[in-house]
C-alpha cells in the first residue's frame, strides 16, 4: 500500500485518475442506456439489440481512425472534436421515437466515440516515469474494470426509474465531464506523439496477429450474443432492473480474476496460461442455458467472470509477446477493431433470438462461439504462437498490463 501512497503524491497523478473516470463510466453506461431507451420506445427488444449493435461496430470500425488522429495531431485537438460531437449526438438520441432514425443516430454515437483511453494510456509514462508503470497501470486497470460495474448499474437504475431518455443524458453530461477534464490538463495537452514507424502495416501483415485477430472474431460473436442475451431474458422475464447486478456479477469477477492472474508470480507462460483459461471460459458458459435471470445466472455468471480475468490477462501477455516492435497502441486498436465490429453482431443477434426463438437460444449461442474460439486456439492459432510459449520479460509483463485498461476507447 506504501507503494501506491506514493504513486498518488507525483504531481498530476490524482488529476489524472480523476479526470479518466467520468468518461469511462459514461463508456460503461452507453450500451446499456441506449438498450433501454430503444427497447422503451419501440417495444421492440430486436430493435434494441440493434441499436446497441450499431453502436458497437461503427465504433470498432473507426477505432484504428482515431488511435492514428491521436499519433498525429496530439491529443488535444482530437478530443476537442470528438467529445463535443458525441455529447451532441448522445442527447439527439434521447429524444428520437422513430425506429429508423433511432437505428442511424445510435450509429453516429459509435461514429463520434471519443478516444478516452487511448488517451489516457500514454500519459501515464510522462506522469509517473518508467520506473512507476508497473504500480501505475495495475491501479488503472483496476479503476477502469470498477467503472464497468459501476456504469451498468447506475444506466439501469436511472433508465427503470426515470426514462432512458434521462438515462442517456446522465451519459453524455459524465462524457462531458470527462472530456473536458482531459481537455484542462496541462499533462494532455503537453503530451507529444512518438515518431511513427509504419508499423501497422507490419501488423497487419503478420501471421500471427492474423491468427489472434480472427480469434478475437469469434470470441467478440459468442460475446456480444452474451451481453444482450443478459439484458434482454431480464427484460422478457419481468425483471429488467436485474439486468444491473447481473452484469455487475460478470464484470466484478472478471475484476478479481485480473487481479489474481496479474499479481501473480507463475512459471506457466503467456500461451500455456491462455490456453487453459479458454477452456475455462468456454465451459463455464454452459450452465447459463439452465439458468433464469437471479442467482443461478449470477452464480453462473460470477464463474464466468473469474475465467474471463484470467483469459484477458493471458491473451494481451500472448499479443505482447508476438508483435511486431513498435505497434503496442496499433496491435490494440485493430484487435478491438475487429472483435468490436463481430461483439456488435452478435449483440443485433442475441436480441432475434431471445425475442424470436427464446433466451436459452441466444445463451446456447455463447457456449457454442466460446468453444469455437477455443478450438481456434488450440487447434489452429497455437502452433504459430510458439513466441508467447516462454516467460515474457518486466517490460513486456508491464506493457501487456497497460493493454488490460483499453476494451473500449
Amino acid at each position: 500500500m506504501r507503494t501506491y501512497w506514493k504513486l498518488f503524491a507525483i504531481p498530476g497523478v490524482k488529476r489524472l485518475v480523476i479526470s479518466a473516470i467520468p468518461g469511462r463510466i459514461a463508456y460503461a453506461m452507453i450500451n446499456l442506456t441506449t438498450f433501454f431507451y430503444v427497447q422503451h420506445a419501440t417495444g421492440s427488444i430486436t430493435l434494441a439489440g440493434l441499436a446497441t449493435g450499431a453502436e458497437t461496430v461503427t465504433s470498432s470500425l473507426t477505432a484504428g481512425i482515431r488511435g492514428q488522429a491521436i499519433d498525429k495531431f496530439g491529443q488535444t485537438k482530437p478530443l476537442l472534436i470528438y467529445v463535443p460531437a458525441w455529447v451532441s449526438i448522445v442527447l439527439l438520441l434521447s429524444f428520437q421515437t422513430e425506429k429508423a432514425s433511432l437505428l442511424l443516430v445510435s450509429a453516429l454515437v459509435g461514429l463520434c466515440s471519443p478516444p478516452i483511453n487511448l488517451s489516457t494510456r500514454p500519459l501515464w509514462r510522462d506522469a509517473v516515469g518508467a520506473d512507476n508503470l508497473r504500480t501505475a497501470y495495475a491501479i488503472d486497470t483496476t479503476l477502469m474494470n470498477a467503472t464497468t460495474v459501476i456504469g451498468p448499474v447506475i444506466a439501469t437504475t436511472v433508465s427503470l426509474r426515470f426514462g432512458g431518455d434521462v438515462a442517456l443524458r446522465l451519459t453524455a453530461l459524465l462524457m462531458l465531464t470527462g472530456g473536458l477534464s482531459l481537455l484542462t490538463m496541462p499533462l494532455s495537452r503537453n503530451w507529444k506523439p512518438e515518431p511513427t514507424n509504419g508499423t501497422s502495416f507490419a501488423l497487419l501483415k503478420d501471421l500471427r496477429f492474423q491468427l489472434l485477430a480472427l480469434e478475437g472474431m469469434i470470441f467478440g460473436l459468442g460475446w456480444g450474443l452474451l451481453e444482450i442475451a443478459i439484458p434482454s431474458s431480464a427484460t422478457l422475464a419481468g425483471v429488467p432492473a436485474k439486468s444491473a447486478p447481473l452484469l455487475a456479477a460478470l464484470a466484478g469477477a472478471s475484476i478479481v480474476g485480473g487481479l489474481i492472474i496479474g499479481g501473480r508470480k507463475s512459471a506457466v507462460t503467456p500461451l500455456r496460461g491462455f490456453k487453459i483459461a479458454s477452456l475455462c471460459v468456454a465451459f463455464t458458459t454452459i450452465p447459463l442455458s439452465f439458468t433464469t435471470p437471479g442467482w443461478s445466472m449470477g452464480i453462473s455468471l460470477m464463474f464466468l467472470g473469474l475465467a474471463i480475468g484470467f483469459a484477458q490477462v493471458y491473451h494481451w501477455e500472448v499479443l505482447e509477446a508476438v508483435r511486431p516492435v513498435g505497434s503496442a497502441t496499433s496491435a490494440q486498436a485493430w484487435l478491438w477493431t475487429v472483435e468490436g465490429s463481430m461483439l456488435a453482431i452478435g449483440a443485433a443477434l442475441g436480441g432475434f433470438l431471445v425475442e424470436h426463438v427464446s433466451p436459452r437460444a441466444a445463451f446456447g449461442g455463447v457456449t457454442i462461439g466460446l468453444i469455437c474460439s477455443t478450438a481456434f486456439v488450440w487447434l489452429v492459432a497455437a502452433k504459430h504462437l510458439s513466441q508467447a510459449d516462454q516467460p515474457l520479460s518486466d517490460i513486456q509483463k508491464i506493457e501487456a498490463l497497460a493493454d488490460l485498461e483499453t476494451p473500449h476507447e
